[in-house]
């Protein structure tokens, strides 16, 4: 498995250094052979020259696989055949070989660049302190998050609603009727 250091993009909003910890079950994360996923969504303003993390986070693997069964299968189905129908494949091989922020430039599906999006959701799948390159980071679009939430069960996304009210609290004076946030664990 190909490995490179995990860049600032992926670093904790709170601490400025790499997460430790699984959001879910606490486990150290940057043991050499602990495989984790971390999950960003950024929401850009004022003409896209500030940045707004809408959260962060690190998963170990058995907790994202835990998290996983809990979307219902036609949920997963529909979600699977969405990338297997719009994800350019040799595209995404080349990235093998690129630096981890490469896949951050623009949307993996809609090719959409990083600087012309509102909304983005990065992912990297990290082992202790390195990428894993075989899956390198990408980043989506909201376009792409708007097009997903309509395949997805009321259950699924009430699953999903429950780990982000778990785990992040707003401040109240943020909260306006949102539509529901997508996790792609």
């Amino acid at each position: 498995m190909e490995e490179k250091g995990i860049p600032k993009e992926f670093h904790s909003f709170e601490t400025n250094a790499p997460f430790e910890q699984c959001i879910e079950c606490e486990k150290y994360l940057l043991d050499d052979d602990t495989e984790y996923i971390i999950e960003k969504a950024v929401k850009n303003y004022e003409g896209y020259s500030a940045k707004d993390i809408v959260f962060d986070y690190a998963i170990c693997m058995d907790c994202a696989e835990t998290m996983r069964k809990e979307i219902s299968k036609e949920s997963w189905e529909s979600m699977m055949r969405y990338f297997q129908e719009n994800i350019d494949i040799q595209s995404r091989l080349e990235m093998h070989n690129q630096s981890p922020e490469e896949g951050l430039k623009s949307c993996m599906i809609k090719k959409t660049q990083l600087n012309d999006c509102g909304e983005y959701q990065i992912y990297a799948h990290c082992k202790g302190n390195k990428i894993n390159m075989e899956n390198p980071p990408y980043m989506i679009s909201g376009e792409v998050m708007e097009e997903l939430l309509p395949l997805l069960s009321d259950k699924t996304i009430d699953e999903m609603n429950g780990f982000l009210d778990k785990h992040f609290s707003p401040d109240p004076s943020l909260m306006e009727p949102t539509p529901p946030r997508l996790i792609l664990v």
